[in-house]
């Protein structure tokens, strides 16, 4: 569905023992729509799908962009409902409800069935923490629905807009480079949704909690997400395998990297987490590759993936690296890290913006409380 309210624009001591932010005014420890920590290891209890199911929508900004919004629903509401499928021939066209390009082949492996659903209400009663996600050089807004989706499940709002100067269909077009800039792209989507909270009978009407919002992004989108973050609406972000980018000060910041990524180096990672201010947080994943924090390695797996839609298409081999880094032995497989970025992601969301008043299941057991996948955690208050 495309939900096309008018718009106008908008002004806009230990591992355990950090100290979190101070809550926004008013917040008296955790609201009652959103979940609290649930029982067991505390090392993994966010890696479990939260309480609510995922619903996707999409709107269009006044400057043409495709913002993809993933959301709480409540599980009544998805009864019944089938599941969303991404598809990659769509953002070829620019969009995820473009027509497939009429001149590529129509057997391309180039889909992936989500958790989400579309078409659904969001959840009561609401209002929800906003995330703003930035994709990667050559990506789309879904490219990590592994965890925009798993997000949603723990009441958060997730707000991706397609970053057109870099994004799939820039990439194949030639077009790279051209319009705005990644951090005014963000700027449009969060004035969009913060007007879809505020008009009547919107799909967001008084659903988002614009008192907690954090940027999150992988790779180019990761140091978006670090850029966005010196704006003042924006109280903490997390960056997935970072491009270099210059940290706020005096906001909380956790930074993710695989210690098999050949597009961003892990040593760069390292040297840009010095340069955060504290309280501050980095995970390196053991064996990982880049493309650990999004989909690439599972779409259409089973009929040759991203490998075979670049030799039937034949384009130059070097996009085989850039779309196979990290789905490949001796590197870990993606999918048996999501749970641990999960788990890493949700809660230090939760504790940055003040929904958990000490940080839950942030400390070094969870570098080893998957089968088959280790991390190091650093942390420094």
């Amino acid at each position: 569905m495309r939900w096309t309210a008018a718009w106008i624009p908008v002004a806009a001591a230990g591992i355990l023992g950090l100290c979190g932010p101070v809550p926004a005014a008013g917040a008296a420890g955790i609201p009652d729509h959103l979940p609290a920590v649930p029982h067991g290891n505390p090392n993994t209890v966010f890696s479990k799908d939260g309480p609510y199911k995922p619903g996707v929508a999409f709107q269009t900004t006044p400057g043409g962009d495709t913002l993809v919004i993933t959301y709480p629903v409540d599980p009544a509401a998805t009864v019944g409902k089938p599941h969303y499928v991404i598809d990659l021939l769509r953002w070829l066209n620019g969009s995820p409800t473009a027509p497939t390009p009429a001149n590529l082949p129509k057997d391309l492996p180039t889909t992936l069935a989500t958790d989400a659903y579309q078409d659904v209400p969001i959840a009561t009663p609401g209002p929800f923490p906003v995330v703003m996600f930035s994709h990667g050089f050559s990506g789309y807004p879904e490219q990590s629905s592994f965890l925009t989706d798993h997000l949603a499940t723990w009441g958060f709002v997730v707000v991706a807009p397609d970053h057109r100067s870099r994004d799939l269909h820039a990439m194949f077009s030639g077009t790279t480079g051209r319009g705005q800039s990644d951090i005014t792209d963000l700027r449009q989507a969060l004035a969009v949704v913060r007007f879809m909270n505020a008009a009547p009978n919107d799909l967001l009407s008084h659903k988002l909690d614009l008192t907690r919002v954090a940027s999150l992004g992988h790779s180019s989108g990761g140091g978006a997400a670090i850029a966005f973050a010196r704006g003042p609406d924006v109280r903490t972000y997390v960056a997935l395998a970072p491009e270099v980018a210059t940290p706020p000060r005096g906001k909380p910041g956790m930074l993710m990297q695989g210690t098999a990524d050949q597009e961003v180096n892990p040593a760069g990672t390292k040297k840009l987490y010095a340069s955060l201010s504290t309280p501050k947080r980095l995970v390196l994943l053991d064996r990982a590759g880049h493309n650990v924090f999004d989909d690439a390695c599972s779409i259409g797996a089973a009929q040759g993936g991203l490998v075979a839609v670049i030799k039937k298409l034949g384009l130059p081999r070097g996009f085989v690296g850039m779309a196979t880094d990290g789905c490949l032995a001796p590197d870990v497989s993606p999918p048996k890290v999501w749970p641990l970025i999960d788990q890493a992601v949700t809660a230090q969301l939760r504790w940055s913006l003040g929904i958990d008043r000490a940080p839950v299941g942030l400390g070094p057991g969870m570098g080893h409380a998957y089968p088959g996948v280790s991390a190091s955690v650093t942390a420094d208050p």
